[in-house]
């Protein structure tokens, strides 16, 4: 795990955080709705949220991989296949550059550290840097957490934390639990406001999780948490071409759900301190 991302904001109208949440991309596989990506990243822009992508920007599964690799699945048309992706990767997400604050690493992403020696995040993130203007975009690992601390614009001192611990999920697609379970480690260990996972390709909200306790003053206090799995974008569709081509979406036994989460912070402003905050599945 690497350090949390703690990021400053300021703010004037409500609510006082939006964010967006993104994961699987799997930029460069075939069967990848670009056009709706397209679209939910340019309503995210224009929403103004800060954008967060938890692994599996790429499907990097590269021709040496004799269990997983198909032709028909994959976009490519060079040799040089890595830097292909690279490309394709930097050139999507360049537009939103400066609204993305994290970008995680996925089973996916780390698949070729492992067995190419080439880390894609590391070197996407360093070229969109050179683009942001805004500050710089955190590489996160496979897990970890990321906290923004909100303030009114009048106060110099004193801030509010929101704070989101991801895991880009492990296992298999859980057609019956649709994640559930992994909801459930995940909250044992950890302490967030809002728990963040992928990987499942299922879109999941749970908005109950609730903890009680004694506050530092000695008062018996409440606190809401949340959590969310996000699905991704591949697509089923009908092959109706000539021959035989591997479909992976077919092998899953649920139909993998499309799109992105958004979470809307409101801060008391009166007790500084979190007042509550929603969590919405855009598929």
């Amino acid at each position: 795990m690497k350090k949390p991302f703690i990021k400053k904001l300021t703010y004037q109208g409500t609510p006082e955080l939006k964010l967006a949440l993104f994961s699987d991309l799997h930029i460069g596989a075939e069967d990848v709705d670009m056009v709706a990506m397209k679209r939910d990243f340019e309503r995210a822009v224009a929403e103004n949220r800060r954008i967060l992508i938890n692994g599996d920007i790429a499907e990097l599964i590269l021709p040496s991989d004799k269990k997983r690799w198909a032709a028909s699945k994959m976009i490519s048309t060079r040799d040089d296949v890595l830097n292909e992706i690279l490309d394709v990767s930097y050139e999507f997400l360049k537009p939103y550059v400066d609204n993305i604050d994290v970008i995680g690493h996925g089973n996916h992403d780390d698949s070729p550290i492992k067995y190419d020696s080439f880390d894609l995040i590391g070197a996407l993130v360093g070229m969109l840097n050179r683009d942001k203007t805004n500050g710089s975009i955190h590489i996160a690992s496979y897990q970890g957490y990321v906290q923004y601390k909100m303030m009114p614009t009048t106060k110099k001192n004193g801030s509010v934390p929101f704070t989101i611990y991801m895991h880009h999920g492990a296992g298999g697609s859980a057609p019956v639990s649709k994640g559930m379970i992994d909801f459930n480690r995940m909250v044992y260990s950890h302490n967030a406001d809002l728990y963040w996972m992928g990987h499942k390709h299922t879109s999941l909200i749970d908005n109950g999780i609730i903890r009680d306790g004694v506050d530092r003053a000695g008062n018996y206090e409440q606190r809401v948490c949340k959590a969310i799995i996000t699905p991704g974008y591949k697509s089923h569709t009908i092959d109706d071409k000539k021959g035989y081509r591997t479909n992976y979406s077919d092998t899953f036994y649920n139909m993998q759900a499309k799109g992105f989460g958004t979470c809307d912070v409101y801060i008391d402003r009166a007790k500084q301190k979190l007042a509550t905050f929603e969590v919405t599945m855009h598929t």
